[in-house]
């Protein structure tokens, strides 16, 4: 049981935000050995977030992988609270609220003002740069991103994001501090949707593509579980949201406008807006996205009405399905080894394994391409039959170094 090796006994860490992701890792926290300070808008929304631990430690001792008093003991180490002042003793303070660049900001700066230095401050963004959530703190040395993956107990992966100001000194606290967690990290340069996320992205939205083209999505699907990844990109599309995936779209949107670019959207966009805004399906927490789900939200199958909205279900060859999936992300994340986001093809490897689900049995999604059949001269021909059937978006990023996906769409 991982309390009983008590690696973080005698810390103290505060997590601001109690819903899933900060409930869990609170609860994580907590295994670990840590005391933790819950800390929500209100006391009862607090408890709420200590209640995900309670029914946790239920579960453990029905499978009888822990015992009362470890349970009860673990328990404790959590303390819900409203108040932003209890965090004055923690050595470190996770944010897990909304991604929206005002809320963090604010949250931050709060938590900022009732601690000390050198207490490290950390966001779990998934997407949102930190160097721009540390524009308003008086110390951003003390702070940088920790992209927790869900569910946070299980999920091995945290992305440790440095921001332009953060100290050598706050990434080797947080790395003792991820590693003392039981997690696996990997460090990332600071840019938006750093690096996991934006590989995924590549995954979702080229499923999404395939899909308003009118390609069969039970082939997109398929073609998914037969290349090794462990859920679908339409299932997981359901599970995170479409409303959400555009809400982090849109965040892009703003930040590219703001620093003076031009957004170009893409071909998924338009489709993602189809289904929120013309037929209404959000995902799987409304009961309705690319899967119908049940009165008790168990998933029945793909919706029908698919077809109607997006054409009769062309087919296209399994093999090729499969190939965009696996190629795009390739694609996306050898971008980011040229761009510095990622540091190392082992890290790129690790964090797209543990982090996004690449299929484990390519090694991670840069030895994918060394390891391909052929070798790499042979991935690089296979890459342009994609690119000349779907797109250039597959070609290498050297050949290819700003992608589109055809057509745009603003």
């Amino acid at each position: 049981m991982i309390e009983k090796s008590a690696t973080l006994a005698g810390t103290t860490i505060g997590v601001v935000g109690a819903g899933m992701m900060g409930a869990a890792i609170a609860y994580t926290c907590a295994r670990a050995g840590a005391d933790v300070v819950l800390v929500a808008r209100t006391l009862e929304g607090a408890r709420r977030g200590r209640a995900y631990a309670e029914r946790r430690e239920a579960r453990a001792l029905a499978a009888k992988s822990t015992d009362p008093s470890s349970s009860q003991a673990l328990l404790e180490r959590i303390t819900p609270t409203e108040s932003i002042r209890d965090l004055a003793a923690s050595a470190l303070v996770i944010e897990a609220v909304p991604e929206n660049i005002a809320v963090k900001q604010q949250v931050l700066q709060t938590v900022e003002a009732v601690t000390e230095p050198p207490t490290v401050l950390a966001s779990t963004t998934s997407t949102l740069p930190i160097t721009t959530l540390a524009s308003k703190l008086a110390h951003p040395e003390n702070f940088l991103g920790m992209h927790f993956f869900s569910p946070v107990d299980r999920m091995s992966l945290v992305e440790m994001i440095v921001g332009t100001h953060t100290s050598q000194s706050t990434l080797a606290e947080s790395l003792t501090y991820t590693r003392r967690l039981g997690k696996v990290p990997i460090v990332v340069r600071d840019s938006r949707g750093f690096f996991t996320s934006r590989v995924m992205e590549r995954y979702l939205d080229e499923a999404l593509t395939a899909v308003g083209e009118g390609i069969d999505p039970n082939i997109v699907e398929r073609a998914a579980t037969v290349a090794g990844y462990p859920v679908p990109p339409l299932q997981l599309l359901d599970e995170i949201t479409l409303t959400l995936n555009r809400a982090v779209q849109r965040e892009n949107r703003i930040a590219v406008e703001a620093a003076g670019g031009m957004w170009r959207g893409k071909y998924a966009d338009m489709v993602r807006d189809r289904m929120i805004d013309d037929s209404d399906r959000g995902g799987r927490s409304v009961g309705r996205g690319f899967y119908d789900y049940d009165a008790d939200g168990a998933r029945i199958g793909l919706w029908p009405g698919l077809r109607d909205v997006f054409g009769p279900g062309q087919r296209i060859p399994i093999d090729d399905m499969c190939d965009r999936l696996l190629f795009i992300e390739v694609a996306e994340a050898l971008r980011c080894l040229d761009e510095g986001v990622v540091g190392s093809e082992a890290d790129a490897d690790t964090g797209s394994i543990l982090g996004i689900g690449f299929p484990a049995h390519t090694g991670g999604v840069i030895s994918f391409r060394r390891t391909y059949p052929g070798g790499a001269a042979r991935f690089t021909a296979r890459a342009h039959e994609l690119a000349d059937r779907y797109g250039d978006r597959f070609l290498p990023p050297e050949e290819n170094p700003e992608p589109n996906d055809p057509p745009e769409y603003s």
